[in-house]
């Protein structure tokens, strides 16, 4: 388990080809076009496996995709000043290799309702039970799992419960000391 306090661009240009087996990443959501389709062409580089991004409809991370999922948010008022509110995230798939169907087949659905716990130390933080379904699915036991996006380290604890390896990056440091304190627990 190593998360660091760089950019996700320092930490994607460090690794090598084909040395991930998952990457599951919730990106800031303002990025531009350009920027989003570089860190695209870093996941396709270093990921041998599946590759799961968490994006707004309305802003996709890419325009295509193998497979779109849904997660169904829990009813909010913040971020509706003036437009409709926004309760369904995207989350966009690529090379979903590694298939676990040894699972039920309700953790199979594109459809997703899971609630966040705790959303004390990050309001977008996602559900820990989504992650770890995400997760079973699409890698196994010791695999490596990428998140460059770690915010305060839900998928690093995932990871951990789970027996998975865990690269991660934070560069706001409040959020990377917090992703550490939950490490650590």
């Amino acid at each position: 388990m190593k998360i660091y306090n760089r950019s996700a661009g320092e930490i994607l240009t460090n690794l090598k080809d084909r040395s991930v087996d998952l990457i599951l990443t919730d990106p800031p959501y303002d990025f531009s076009e350009d920027i989003k389709c570089a860190y695209h062409q870093e996941f396709l580089r270093i990921c041998r496996g599946a590759i799961l991004v968490f994006c707004p409809p309305e802003n996709q991370w890419q325009n295509s995709c193998d497979q779109y999922l849904f997660w169904i948010k829990p009813i909010s008022t913040k971020n509706t000043s003036k437009s409709y509110s926004r309760f369904v995230e995207m989350i966009q798939v690529w090379n979903g290799t590694t298939w676990n169907n040894d699972r039920h087949w309700s953790q199979y659905t594109n459809i997703f309702t899971d609630l966040v716990e705790d959303a004390r130390d990050h309001p977008y933080a996602k559900p820990l039970s989504l992650l770890k379904r995400i997760m079973l699915n699409h890698s196994n036991k010791g695999d490596i799992v990428l998140d460059p996006f770690v915010g305060i380290g839900s998928t690093a604890i995932v990871a951990k419960q789970i027996n998975r390896e865990f690269i991660g990056s934070e560069l706001d440091p409040e959020k990377y000391k917090i992703a550490l304190k939950k490490l650590e627990e």
